[in-house]
Order: structure tokens, then C-alpha cells, then sequence
């Protein structure tokens, strides 16, 4: 079995990681989920409805805190910077996974991805604290 791939078939696409300070930009279609891997996350995008305006719109920024999820509600760039916690080293890494949009018949098939991406989660948190 590849090492990114679980018992579910599942393939989870790699954490990019970087520390405080760092930008990654994203180019994400719309239903794209971003998942705070590690440590918190700061969010930024423009309404793409929007964009003939230019820089006149401005951005909107979510804060994502570890363990949480973000779907984008269309296509667009999405900024993700990692946020700085109190007390924390500026070295400190955070890491994100972004996971193409699914297309689930029915809520039946979303709790089913629901809770085997919930379950990648949790073994990855116990690995680390192992």
C-alpha cells in the first residue's frame, strides 16, 4: 500500500507545509476543501463575482484553526498563511491538505467521505503524538 493512500481506497494528496511568514496561493475550483493539517491558518479571497471591479473588492479572510475545514464556495485563488499563536516560535510549521470537490449522490455517500477524511485526521494526529 502507497503511504498516502489508506485502506479505503482513499488517496489524500500531500500536507504542504510552511512556517509563519510564508504565503502559498492556490488556484482551487469551487467545492475545493482546504484542511488545517497543522496549526492555524489565515484565509484570504476575492468574490470572483467581482473581479471586473479589481482591486476594489476586497478580501475576504477566514481564519482556519487546526483540524478545521474550509470548502470554497467557487473558483478562485485562495491566500493561505500561517497565523503566528501567541507564545510560538516563528519556526513553528503549519501544514494544510487541499482536496478536490466530490460529487456525493446523497448524504448517505457524504458522511460515508465525511468520516474517512475524519478518520485520516485522527490517525495522522496519533502518529505524530506516538
Amino acid at each position: 500500500m502507497h503511504a498516502r493512500e489508506s485502506r479505503a481506497g482513499l488517496r489524500r494528496p500531500p500536507a504542504l507545509s510552511f512556517v509563519a511568514g510564508q504565503v502559498a496561493v492556490q488556484d482551487l475550483r469551487a467545492g475545493s476543501s482546504i484542511v488545517a493539517v497543522e496549526g492555524d491558518l489565515q484565509l484570504d479571497f476575492r468574490d470572483r463575482s467581482l473581479a471586473w471591479l479589481g482591486e476594489a473588492v476586497p478580501l475576504t479572510s477566514i481564519t482556519l484553526l487546526e483540524g478545521e475545514r474550509f470548502v470554497t464556495p467557487q473558483r478562485g485563488m485562495v491566500s493561505v498563511s500561517a497565523m503566528r499563536a501567541p507564545g510560538a516560535s516563528r519556526t513553528d510549521p503549519a501544514a494544510f491538505i487541499v482536496l478536490p470537490p466530490h460529487t456525493a449522490t446523497g448524504v448517505r455517500d457524504w458522511l460515508h467521505l465525511a468520516a474517512r477524511h475524519l478518520i485520516e485526521l485522527v490517525r495522522t494526529r496519533w502518529r505524530r503524538t506516538a
